[in-house]
């Protein structure tokens, strides 16, 4: 099927009718066609805004007029207009583009490269003008022309990327004698930001120069690699996180290290650490909302189904009598007392409502949730302060840390990393994890603690599995019922049976 053909009809093209050798010509041919008619859309935008078309249309501008007419993002739109305004400065490159042999990627980067040439060699003398031979360009003369021409013949056999590298390193071949930093190299540009938003997140933002970033890329690159796991016929399971998550979870286990070493300077007279205030009936309360009810689910026709986030079933065990949330006794607070009105089956969780619950603090982000002090808590010194009715301090007890380091060391000796069965993330990346948690009188033992990482500790937390020392003195872990409607108890990762 030819591309004219198919772009009569776009929508009508059936790609599985297509055979291998079509589909390895078209694909190229296609593409080629698109950068021809985006170079077309280029300049008939151009042509709208020398017209000021947009402004006798009512719009404020050209940038404004294409993004409402099309839909498109301002980012994008906002390139086309200013590449539209370069392109005529440049009639080389633009009929490089409109002839398909280069894309918007490359012209974005070729024009960005000249203007830097430009402050580059603003101070130098004027030279005798010299013809440039476009078919063999000489770079290293530093003059527009011979750049311009070196990067088009390059941009037709490289993609935008590779090309904005090698304009880079002309750009550091024709530097003056320092007199002007390249921006990439310039340490006062650096910047970084942490803000804490409304919900509760910190937005980062942050730019760095090329030794900073070589550093931070080299430090993520080993820690954000894809985490692949096995299920139980020890079939890999490929890891599930994108590439951003991947780098985020490296980043924190970057700070954690730090944290965890005491590598930063004393502050306040402590070294580095992270700080929870909370109540302990607040703590207790947020452990027992994860620890007292085994992960069951519920089995209807079209599956394993949950009564909640957790799908723990009623907290406790105790049948909750606001079951429905629809009738008018459940509406107002009152008991549902079998009411006729009343649908929803015995024991189910009644819907979310807003209610009050006592949180933690924590002195950069503020307020967050009681989860979040259980389950660091799991492996932290806590100092209890005692104060009057009024939350007046009376004394302060002496700090006392519940996994020391020699239990650590055995702790990792048993598990070898997380104990979650198809993980085994390394040791240093782990948390340790009280089995019958200490805010409940659970001992810090060897024989209640396993080594979780941060995901799998807050799947813990989560009730959505159960974990418990076996007779053999290793962790034995119970997924919840929709995972194994049998609920099998799986060793740790590190004695999985090998098939």
């Amino acid at each position: 099927m030819e591309l004219d053909a198919m772009l009569t009809d776009p929508t009508g093209v059936e790609a599985w009718r297509l055979d291998e050798t079509e589909l390895a010509a078209t694909v190229p041919e296609l593409s080629e066609k698109i950068r021809e008619l985006e170079a077309l859309r280029v300049r008939l935008v151009h042509e709208a805004d020398q017209r000021c078309v947009p402004n006798h249309l009512g719009a404020s501008d050209t940038t404004s007029w294409l993004s409402d007419t099309t839909r498109m993002t301002a980012g994008h739109v906002g390139k086309i207009v200013r590449l539209g305004r370069e392109l005529p400065l440049h009639p080389r490159m633009a009929a490089a583009l409109d002839a398909g042999q280069i894309e918007l990627g490359h012209v974005q980067v070729i024009v960005d490269f000249l203007a830097r040439l430009e402050r580059l060699t603003s101070d130098l003398p004027n030279v005798d003008a010299v013809e440039t031979d476009w078919d063999q360009p000489d770079p290293e003369t530093g003059r527009p022309d011979d750049c311009q021409a070196y990067l088009l013949i390059a941009a037709q056999l490289e993609n935008a990327t590779v090309l904005r590298r090698r304009a880079r390193a002309l750009e550091l071949l024709l530097q003056l004698d320092g007199t002007v930093p390249p921006d990439g190299e310039n340490p006062e540009l650096n910047e970084f930001h942490a803000s804490a938003t409304l919900g509760g997140r910190v937005h980062v933002k942050g730019s760095f120069d090329a030794e900073v970033g070589e550093a931070l890329n080299t430090a993520l690159s080993g820690l954000s690699t894809p985490h692949p796991s096995t299920d139980d016929d020890g079939n890999p399971i490929r890891d599930p996180r994108s590439a951003a998550k991947r780098r985020a979870d490296a980043l924190e286990q970057i700070i954690r290290g730090h944290l965890d070493n005491a590598r930063g300077p004393v502050e306040g007279g402590e070294q580095p650490h992270v700080t929870v205030t909370i109540d302990l009936d607040a703590l207790k309360e947020a452990v027992a909302k994860t620890a007292t009810a085994p992960a069951t689910g519920a089995w209807t026709k079209t599956g394993w189904d949950y009564h909640s986030a957790n799908a723990t079933g009623p907290i406790g065990g105790e049948p909750d009598s606001h079951a429905c949330g629809t009738c008018q006794n459940c509406i107002t607070g009152k008991d549902c007392q079998g009411n006729a009105g009343c649908t929803s089956p015995a024991g189910s969780r009644p819907p979310r409502r807003y209610r009050r619950v006592r949180h933690a603090s924590m002195p950069w982000a503020g307020p967050v949730s009681a989860a979040i002090a259980a389950r660091l808590s799991c492996d932290a010194q806590v100092t209890a302060v005692f104060v009057d009715k009024e939350g007046n301090p009376l004394d302060v007890g002496r700090s006392t840390r519940f996994v020391t380091p020699s239990l650590r060391k055995a702790l990792v000796a048993r598990d070898c990393g997380c104990a979650f069965p198809g993980c085994g993330r390394p040791a240093a990346w782990t948390d340790a994890h009280h089995i019958w948690h200490w805010s409940r009188g659970g001992p810090t033992a060897l024989s209640n603690l396993v080594l979780l990482c941060k995901k799998h500790h807050t799947i813990i937390h989560k009730n959505h599995w159960a974990v418990a020392i076996g007779d053999d003195g290793h962790p034995w872990f119970t997924p919840p019922a929709w995972v194994d409607p049998a609920r099998r108890p799986r060793p740790a990762h590190d004695r999985r049976a090998i098939h």
